[in-house]
């Protein structure tokens, strides 16, 4: 395999994963020029390291080490926008502040915020130092998210109110659509590569 293909194909999922090469060669412990000779075609990766930047791209090594361009390369790990996040965290946070309430409904608002604010943390986390664990760390958390806020809306939890019942209702409604869309486009994607 011609090692310029290699390296494109390296500097193409460093990419996807919105990595640079600072950030790449700190996860690894090499120099950043050791990344860029990668890339370049100078110099190729050892198989215990293509092994961890296979793991660290979520794709399997052959992924990495294949001859032909044709075949598309993999699909990076994908995350909710952190828009959505953002979005989520200003209406409970808006409601919390302007809906009358019985405490225990404030207080289960506050916990679902400090749910979102635990989300965009690991996200966060998830952009700077991605393995295997943070993405589905990521959508386990919005999943219970979803649960949680459209169960406690639609039982009216905690008595806490038309207003705060409809925003929880709407929120888990929102995560579950983001979560519907993630599965099928993750199915289309496994029925395409068979």
């Amino acid at each position: 395999m011609a090692s310029t293909e290699l390296g494109a194909r390296l500097k193409q999922f460093r990419q996807t994963q919105q990595l640079t090469q600072t950030a790449l060669a700190e996860q690894l412990h090499v120099s950043r020029q050791t990344v860029s000779s990668w890339e370049t075609g100078r110099n190729q990766p050892d198989i215990a390291t293509i092994t961890q930047l296979a793991t660290l791209y979520a794709v399997p090594v052959d992924t990495l080490l294949q001859e032909t361009t044709a075949v598309p390369l993999a699909k990076p790990v994908t995350y909710p926008s952190s828009i959505l996040l953002v979005v989520l965290f200003g209406v409970l946070l808006v409601e919390r502040v302007t809906q009358f309430s019985t405490f225990p409904g404030l207080y289960w608002i506050d916990f679902l915020i400090f749910l979102l604010i635990g989300l965009m943390i690991n996200l966060g986390i998830a952009h700077r130092h991605p393995n295997v664990w943070t993405p589905r760390i990521h959508w386990l958390g919005l999943t219970v998210f979803a649960g949680l806020s459209l169960i406690s809306g639609s039982i009216n939890a905690f008595n806490m109110g038309f207003g705060l019942m409809t925003t929880c209702q709407f929120s888990g409604l929102v995560v579950v659509i983001v979560l519907a869309k993630k599965y099928w486009q993750s199915r289309s994607v496994k029925l395409s590569q068979r």
